[in-house]
């Protein structure tokens, strides 16, 4: 039977930080190698796992992207002016 602190729905998974949504697969990918689930909720903890890996690539894709945004945001800034760190 699934966990309580499962997400349900997909609007819950879109709620977990990135960090929750690793930890809680973390423990559907042990809770799966411990065995001793029965064909059903094997395949619905699998189920669950692979929707906590579609929202850790979403996050990861978005920082990647807000990363990129902003490297390039310094690129072309840094073609007007050269920068110097601030001591």
């Amino acid at each position: 039977m699934a966990d309580s602190q499962e997400p349900q729905s997909t609007q819950e998974l879109d709620t977990l930080s990135f960090e929750e949504a690793f930890r809680r697969l973390n423990e559907m990918a042990e809770s799966l190698d411990d065995g001793g689930l029965s064909l059903a909720d094997a395949t619905a903890r699998y189920e669950e796992g692979m929707n906590l890996v579609r929202r850790c690539n979403q996050l990861l894709d978005e920082a990647e992207l807000k990363i990129t945004n902003l490297k390039d945001s310094f690129s072309s800034n840094s073609d007007e002016e050269e920068w110097e760190p601030q001591a």
